[in-house]
């Protein structure tokens, strides 16, 4: 009877299979029970042992098991039909150690109709590694900065198979009952609550869960070490815990609090309950991020564990990420992607909510338009310019390094922008009816895009696009549109559609089209149309002539709240009246105004003189907003790299000092505290040749120390992005002079002796290290780039690919387009045939338009007398 009820079937799931690597659907797993012994943590033992037992369903008659494992050393094998308990005979067949995959050949057909359900059992043995994937260890310092060892897991995207064999794809979603024997001082903790302990010989402890809920193995966690934890019971009655190193419980207090009121916000929104009777959140040393683990979410220490004196920054941070993974246990674990293709159905929502939610509980921290604008839309529509990839990305293999480049920009921002868009498309009631009806109609299930799009019931008037029709336009291929903008006699206002491209290009793009939600702002127009469509391009129309409520004299700004994911150009009376007017608007107005004119002329659609305008007029009344928008690298940036001109450096330097008498003379929202922060980045580089004014004495440049290369290899590997960009300040505020630069190339070439990091995680780092400041950090990653040989690069082509079309972009003189041209003609094997014809095009018109234009642009800045309007009283 016992074995009858081990064998119970509980849910069926058929993955649809669609690319390459994938397993097959001949079976399926059911439940797993995972036991797992890891004793010897406080001793400095850090192998395990463990055994799982798999109840598979036979889906299609078959003569192989066929799932995933990599590292684990397996001990002993065993098949037995769950009916009768007959074992079952087979053999274990050698797979390709790439291949990750475990294939076990029965010496009998496996049929549906007679097997039905059988039980795999593995026994294995494996050790705790250190590289943060699988089931692995870190430390922290405890008394007397004694190391104290912790055994936690990461098994997103494909990790779960180096812990235990399993059914390692997001399409197989399962229940799990997992035992973990530990050290009897040791807290142990899963994804579900305890079920009970059991207390054994020398001091150990088997801590039994209780069965999870039908989850992905991505999502499967399990802690043990010596953390303190602080508890409440949130509204619904979910038990919300926070589990750290031993810490000062007030300082575990804030993110229990935000914890709470997050979930309660989501659950009030959704309809829907957690799935789970708690939720904790988990600090771990040096983790980096956050992983949403369905129930036991980890965290990076500075997340969680904040003192009552904590920085602004720091707590919307924590907000932020807190909101996030909280999102994430309804849009990701309760309603899970049946495929990584569709990942940006998890992250996109994830996204959204972090900042609906954050907002909606601390709208002193986290101003919802605002920070939107600048979190999301202005880094995503940067990330979508170069032509990388669509939010569904189909066919999608299964290689590992492949679906982890899709943990980008494009999946996470722009997919929260889309929904954003949406939402104020379709009008915030019928989005929420659409959200509520998604997750029941797919609770504890699978999706695909389309099950998102079926869930919105919208009655759409007939010149208005469907819910489907809206998400494919924009969801389905990669970019993103420029609309242009053309003032005719009266009211009467002419609309033209085309991709946008981060280049003068000479054909046009005719083929792609989105539908377009245009909302537009003009004093007449009271605000009407500012969020909600006034109308909308389809993807038939690319002119489009309509009459729109304005007199002659009136300003007019279309996408003026930033809901369309889409640029906006001018003609040449738009862009004047714009000018005149700027001051006048809403910050967020600016913001959108500025990214757009800087945009457009660094793809030549409009002269840099336009930008030039804008920020006198923006000197004259500074907004964090609308600053940090203008002060990105990829707009002031690249004009004061490209202009290198005095002049125009001593305006800035103007200009940073506004930012500092702004945040000193107000109190410090978050945008404000950004602002700063950019502001001490800025006055690093530039502060140095104009050093004896007052003002400048009295607010320092930040220290630049020389940086051991070994400190910077940790910091280039850390997962954590903030110690990353700690690292990049440091090498920005150096003089150019300095040998910081060879100690980079040092650290890169010691990254990749050692095999620290992927070559796709390289790249990537690669990737943020150009973007911070590519007039510094381009040669040295050029040159480096060159000792790389093309087979190393191969397997994450579409990565190396995407890091190069960001060189090329980034190149200002004939010496770097000869290196770049040199790097590309070595990997032309893994480039596709255009690619250098086209990125020499690239090169060859940047260049080419510099020397014609910086020239003119600096008698511009001599002319406007950019640099006098600080040449004041204090303000030299």
């Amino acid at each position: 009877m016992l074995w009858l009820v081990l064998c119970s079937v509980y849910l069926v799931i058929v993955p649809v299979v669609t690319a390459n690597g994938r397993l097959s659907n001949n079976t399926l797993p059911l439940h797993y029970d995972l036991h797992l012994e890891a004793t010897g943590l406080g001793l400095h033992d850090y192998t395990y042992r463990g055994n799982v037992s798999i109840r598979i369903a036979i889906v299609s008659d078959t003569n192989e098991v066929v799932l995933h494992n990599v590292g684990n050393t397996l001990e002993s094998i065993c098949l037995r039909r769950c009916r009768d308990g007959e074992t079952i005979s087979h053999q274990l067949l050698e797979s390709e150690p790439a291949s990750e995959l475990l294939r076990i050949r029965t010496d009998r057909i496996l049929r549906r109709a007679d097997d039905q359900v059988i039980t795999l059992t593995i026994v294995f043995h494996n050790t705790l590694g250190e590289d943060r994937m699988g089931f692995y260890r870190t430390q922290y310092r405890g008394a007397r900065r004694i190391p104290m060892a912790v055994a936690t897991t990461h098994f997103q995207p494909s990790y779960a198979r180096l812990a235990f064999p399993c059914f390692d794809e997001p399409g197989f979603k399962t229940t799990f009952q997992i035992t973990i024997v530990a050290n009897g001082s040791h807290l142990v903790a899963s994804n579900a609550p305890i079920a009970t302990v059991t207390w054994l010989q020398d001091g150990h402890k088997a801590v039994r869960f209780e069965r999870t809920p039908p989850m992905q193995t991505y999502l499967v966690t399990f802690l043990i070490a010596n953390f303190t934890s602080v508890h409440t019971v949130s509204p619904s009655g979910v038990e919300i815990g926070i589990l750290a190193p031993p810490k000062d419980e007030k300082s575990l207090q804030f993110s229990l609090q935000v914890a709470t009121a997050l979930i309660s916000s989501l659950e009030e929104y959704t309809g829907q309950s957690l799935g789970l009777q708690k939720l904790d959140h988990v600090a771990i040393p040096r983790f980096g991020n956050a992983m949403e683990n369905w129930g036991l979410v980890a965290y990076d220490e500075q997340f969680l564990v904040l003192s009552a004196k904590a920085h602004r920054l720091q707590r919307a941070q924590a907000v932020l990420t807190i909101g996030h993974e909280t999102a994430h246990q309804l849009f990701g674990n309760l309603v899970g992607p049946a495929w990584w293709s569709y990942l940006w159905l998890s992250e996109g929502f994830a996204t959204y909510f972090e900042l609906l939610l954050g907002a909606d509980a601390y709208p002193e921290l986290l101003p919802l338009e605002e920070s939107f604008a600048v979190r999301h839309m202005h880094p995503a529509l940067m990330a979508d310019a170069y032509e990388q990839h669509p939010l569904t990305v189909e066919p999608l293999s299964a290689n590992t390094p492949e679906i982890e480049t899709l943990f980008d920009t494009i999946t996470y921002s722009k997919a929260g922008c889309i929904l954003r868009m949406i939402n104020c498309s379709i009008g915030e009631e019928a989005f929420q009816a659409g959200v509520q009806n998604y997750l029941e109609q797919h609770r504890n299930g699978i999706v695909t895009p389309e099950d998102l799009y079926a869930s919105f019931f919208v009655q759409q008037r007939k010149d208005e696009p469907t819910v489907e029709q809206m998400f494919r336009s924009w969801v389905d291929k990669p970019g993103y549109p420029v609309v242009t903008v053309e003032r005719l006699n009266g009211s009467f206002v002419r609309f033209r559609q085309q991709r946008y491209h981060n280049q003068e290009v000479t054909t046009q793009d005719i083929t792609s089209r989105w539908f377009i939600p245009i909302t537009y702002y003009t004093n007449s127009s009271l605000g009407q149309y500012e969020y909600q469509p006034a109308f909308w391009m389809k993807e038939t129309d690319q002119e489009l002539v309509l009459q729109l409520e304005m007199n002659t004299q009136d300003v007019l700004v279309v996408n003026p709240r930033q809901i369309g994911f889409y640029r906006v150009e001018y003609d040449e009376r738009g862009w004047s009246s714009i000018v005149d007017n700027l001051t006048t608007l809403p910050s967020i107005m600016q913001a959108k105004l500025i990214d757009d004119a800087f945009v457009l002329a660094r793809a030549g659609l409009v002269g840099y003189e336009l930008c030039l305008e804008m920020l006198q007029e923006l000197a004259t009344s500074p907004d964090p907003v609308p600053w940090l928008i203008a002060m990105a690298e990829e707009n002031i940036g690249y004009l004061q790299r490209v202009l290198q001109s005095a002049e125009f450096d001593r305006f800035l330097t103007g200009f940073v000092g506004e930012m500092f008498d702004l945040a000193g003379n107000v109190g410090r929202t978050l945008l404000q505290s950004q602002a700063l922060d950019v502001a001490y980045d800025w006055w690093s580089r530039l502060a140095a040749s104009f050093i004896e004014s007052k003002r400048e004495s009295s607010i320092r440049p930040r220290a630049c120390l020389p940086t051991p290369v070994q400190e910077v290899v940790q910091a280039l590997v850390s997962p954590d992005d903030h110690v990353r960009e700690r690292l990049f300040v440091r090498l920005k505020c150096l003089p150019k002079q300095s040998n910081e630069p060879s100690v980079l190339l040092l650290a890169l070439e010691r990254i990749r002796a050692a095999n620290l990091l992927t070559p796709g995680k390289l790249f990537a780092v690669l990737e943020s290290l150009i973007k911070s400041d590519p007039g510094r950090f381009l040669p040295p990653s050029v040159q480096f780039l060159s000792s790389v040989p093309p087979e190393e690069a191969s397997p994450v082509a579409d990565r190396f690919q995407r890091l190069l079309n960001l060189i090329v972009h980034e190149v200002t003189d004939r010496r770097q387009a000869a290196q770049v041209r040199r790097l590309m003609v070595k990997n032309s094997s893994i480039l596709p045939a255009n690619f250098l014809p086209h990125a020499s095009t690239v090169m060859t018109s940047t260049i080419s338009w510099r020397m014609k234009q910086v020239p003119k642009l600096r008698e511009f800045v001599h002319d406007s007398h950019m640099a006098s309007i600080y040449e004041r009283e204090g303000h030299q």
